[in-house]
């Protein structure tokens, strides 16, 4: 990730605001920096090893994305750029005002000279390929991505894409600029901060560790309820750079309290990096406590020195220190090559293409650096200036991808009503968000009788066709309140797990225990994917893998409900890759892509149909009422993928669209009528 690697401009000693002798700024636990040139900003001196620990951290990533099996802990890479960035920029930023060098103008400037060649380079070559390879709703995507990767946002529009129906992260090509957003707005915010600080004289490492604090707890006391927050976040992650900080003020100020012994600490801090790639996977709740394994494990290694052994003959070593130069524009190229190699192909492609894919990236990464990254950033104002002009460009280039005035090369018009479904989704429009019961639902009035649908988004699919009921004679139908989780079985005391959500499944479990009780409740319906969670060749089966536990929860579940009202099964409706939209397509994206002939109807999967009858037998001896869609659906067996009019009737693989509720959802309407 982004930092500077300036060679040092001397440092002249002066006083810190809380009048503490600011000593000489050391490179190891030997070397020292002379005094600053007060009219330009203060660089921290050149350390080869600092290069070595970027080479680590972008080749843990590379790696991760490549061959996730191989180190699926790779990911904690990023937090060493974390640190070395916050160390690095803090230093700048602390020396310089305490030298009265600094200046909002040259430090801005060179952010912009170091960034931005490099990334205007692999966004515009992004651009590019999108309009190569994808499709129209896949362009429009990358438009608002490269909107938010020109403005340094990524990371809030990751955030607010995450959900139920996000699409796989490989298909996004700009995803990994979450992070370079995060120091950027570090970056941005962090000097004025300083600036703030030391006008009113405080103690900037006081202030440094009360930002840490402050992100450290935030960071805690999210990960678990909120995961994707914590992840992408800033106020979740500044404590890593924070690090960097604390680290930046005692190399200035406090330079022996750095170091106990170089090359134990050395040795410890890669340690806890090895310690953290093995211990931790995608399933770990990151960052949270786990955090700590890189952070601290790359500060004890940068506080130990240069002189350290394994800084100086491994991380200062010549291969590493290479790898450490280029390793911002490898970092920008890996995944984007990583990225189109799997949108072209449809799926992960074999190992030995995406081994290809990295020595590519690392050529190019290569060329950025030499022959453009390296002499932009020698340039000036002007340099810096006409860069920001060519990322405003790219800016505006994202809004009119993103607005579909820029059209794909596979923009056959048959293409158009396949793309339809994919975004076709309308819960819980329709319905008042309210509260009910001491809980908060989406409600439609009806009659004086009350119906709990409870259930992930199987049920909610079937919410456009209570609308269209209510819409039509609110008075013949009975009041429906929907209280639902996408991603969560709705039975208390399931082991299903949504790995992205798990806290909140928890949490709408035990509303829903408390909800199905309420006197307020007339009938309860119960629906789930239960074809996703419940066959053990499903990718999502319950994480405790016993079936058998499940269906006996369930229906102990439905016998405690059954005793006072009526209770609903919904059976879950047919599901597999044969319903997929994007499976309608034939032809390569590399060359033509067109809408293939297609199946009207497909068999019903066994396993399905197995799971189909006995949840009914299971319904039917707790006393409940089975609601059966494949009865209605498929009554042949043989369930259809299009309407006569060519019409997919599914958004993937598993979720009706909103028309084809509307108009063929029949079944659900005995739960309103009863």
């Amino acid at each position: 990730m982004p930092a500077s690697r300036s060679r040092c401009r001397p440092i002249r000693r002066s006083r810190s605001p809380a009048k503490t002798p600011i000593t000489t700024f050391v490179t190891s636990a030997r070397a020292g920096a002379p005094a600053a040139d007060s009219r330009h900003l203060t660089q921290p001196a050149y350390r080869a090893d600092i290069d070595g620990l970027r080479a680590l951290g972008v080749l843990l990533v590379v790696i991760f994305h490549a061959f996730p099996e191989a180190l699926p802990g790779g990911f904690i890479g990023v937090d060493i750029f974390f640190v070395v960035s916050g160390y690095l920029i803090s230093t700048i930023i602390f020396a310089s005002l305490e030298n009265g060098s600094f200046t909002y103008a040259e430090f801005y400037a060179r952010r912009v000279r170091r960034i931005f060649p490099a990334l205007a380079l692999v966004l515009l070559s992004g651009w590019l390929l999108a309009w190569l390879v994808m499709l129209v709703d896949e362009q429009q995507q990358l438009g608002m991505h490269l909107v938010a990767g020109a403005g340094f946002v990524s990371n809030f529009v990751l955030w607010s894409e995450a959900g139920y129906f996000d699409s796989d992260a490989y298909s996004k090509p700009f995803l990994h600029l979450w992070s370079l957003g995060i120091e950027e707005q570090f970056y941005i915010l962090w000097p004025l901060l300083l600036a703030f600080v030391w006008k009113r004289k405080w103690n900037f490492l006081a202030i440094t560790v009360l930002v840490a604090l402050a992100s450290f707890a935030a960071n805690v006391l999210t990960v678990a309820s909120d995961p994707v927050a914590a992840f992408y976040a800033p106020w979740s992650r500044a404590w890593e750079l924070m690090i960097g900080g604390m680290l930046a003020w005692l190399a200035l100020h406090r330079p022996r309290s750095l170091t106990v012994n170089a090359d134990w600490q050395s040795a410890i801090g890669l340690s806890l990096i090895v310690a953290g790639v093995v211990l931790l996977d995608k399933k770990a709740a990151f960052p949270g406590w786990w955090a700590l394994l890189p952070t601290v494990g790359t500060a004890l290694m940068v506080a130990a020195g240069s002189s350290a052994w394994l800084n100086r003959k491994v991380f200062g070593s010549r291969l590493m220190v290479s790898i450490g130069l280029i390793s911002y524009p490898l970092y920008l190229w890996h995944w984007l090559l990583l990225s189109f190699a799997w949108i072209a192909r449809g799926r992960m492609p074999p190992p030995g293409v995406r081994s290809a894919w990295v020595l590519l990236s690392l050529v190019l990464a290569y060329l950025s650096y030499r022959l453009l990254e390296k002499p932009l950033r020698a340039g000036g104002p002007k340099t810096a200036l006409a860069l920001a002009a060519v990322m405003a460009t790219i800016l505006l280039i994202g809004v009119a991808t993103d607005a579909r005035l820029v059209r794909p090369r596979n923009d056959d018009a048959a293409i158009g009503p396949i793309l339809e479904a994919l975004h076709d989704w309308e819960y819980p429009s329709g319905f008042q968000r309210t509260s009910f019961a001491g809980a908060t639902v989406n409600a439609r009035k009806g009659g004086a009788k009350t119906v709990l649908f409870i259930g992930d988004s199987h049920l909610e699919q079937y919410g456009p066709r209570v609308v269209a009921l209510l819409d039509g004679d609110s008075a013949r139908y009975h009041s429906a309140v929907f209280l639902t989780s996408a991603g969560c079985s709705p039975v208390p005391g399931s082991a299903q797990v949504n790995g992205s959500h798990a806290a909140t499944c928890t949490a709408f479990r035990e509303q829903v225990a408390k909800l199905v009780a309420s006197p307020a409740v007339s009938a309860v319906v119960i629906g789930a994917a239960w074809n996703v969670y419940l066959i053990e060749a499903s990718p999502h089966v319950v994480e405790s893998g016993d079936i058998d536990a499940e269906l006996r929860g369930l229906e102990n579940f439905i016998r405690s409900i059954a005793a006072d009202k009526k209770v609903y099964l919904l059976l879950d409706n047919p599901s597999g890759e044969q319903f997929e939209p994007r499976n309608f397509f034939e032809g390569s994206r590399l060359t033509r892509l067109t809408v293939k002939p297609f199946q009207q109807r497909i068999p019903l999967d066994q396993q399905q149909d197995a799971l189909r009858k006995r949840l009914a037998r299971l319904a039917v001896a707790a006393g409940a009422t089975v609601i059966d869609p494949v009865a209605q659906i498929c009554p042949d067996r043989h369930c259809p993928v299009m309407t006569v009019d060519g019409r997919p009737i599914y958004k993937d693989d598993n979720h009706y669209r909103p028309f084809y509720v509307r108009e063929y959802a029949q079944f659900i309407d005995v739960a309103l009528q009863d």
